[in-house]
């Protein structure tokens, strides 16, 4: 028999970001490991990004916004969800790029395979440098003509759960951000 003491947890892999800064001198300056987000933003600086954006290879855009969020499924419902990002599922194998405040009413979040290989520029003649913060901690200048790649962690961080992913999951969104909590309508009566 099982003792009533005992609550069970089980084991699950929480995807994470790499990211790797390069300087226009192809010189490897930094690798980090993230588990929530990179933040791509303007900084102090009062002008727009100019930020390319490319995946595998392709040219997505280039970004002028306040900047931009790349999440894990993890951070999706931090700061990503602040800026009009969607709340992934803790187990969906993907990234999230969500702009922030973009100059452009087109340009909407976007769901990316945790196979993509995302590559961001600054522009060389871009008004100003851009800041990168790295979940919320750690904060690092990108000059003008820097690239950062962002691609899926080959070293997943596992995590204990107490009900199963998705339960747990939800458990979380119901007491932290009170998810779809509302009084009932009342009944009509005609």
């Amino acid at each position: 028999t099982r003792d009533s003491n005992f609550t069970q947890f089980s084991l699950d892999d929480q995807e994470r970001q790499s990211g790797i800064i390069d300087t226009t001198n192809q010189l490897v300056v930094a690798v980090h490991e993230c588990l929530n987000e990179v933040v791509i933003d303007r900084g102090t600086s009062r002008f727009l990004s100019a930020v390319q954006c490319c995946c595998n290879g392709q040219v997505l855009t280039t970004i002028q916004a306040d900047g931009c969020i790349v999440s894990t499924p993890t951070g999706s419902t931090a700061y990503s969800m602040s800026a009009g990002g969607p709340m992934l599922h803790p187990s969906s194998p993907c990234m999230l790029l969500t702009p922030i405040c973009p100059h452009s009413l087109s340009f909407r979040p976007i769901v990316f395979p945790d196979s993509a290989q995302l590559i961001f520029r600054v522009d060389p003649r871009a008004r100003g440098d851009a800041w990168i913060t790295l979940d919320g901690r750690t904060k690092l200048r990108m000059k003008r003509g820097s690239t950062l790649e962002v691609i899926a962690s080959p070293l997943p961080l596992p995590t204990l759960l107490r009900y199963g992913n998705t339960a747990d999951w939800f458990d979380a969104l119901q007491k932290s951000l009170l998810f779809n909590t509302r009084p009932l309508q009342k009944p009509y009566i005609g």
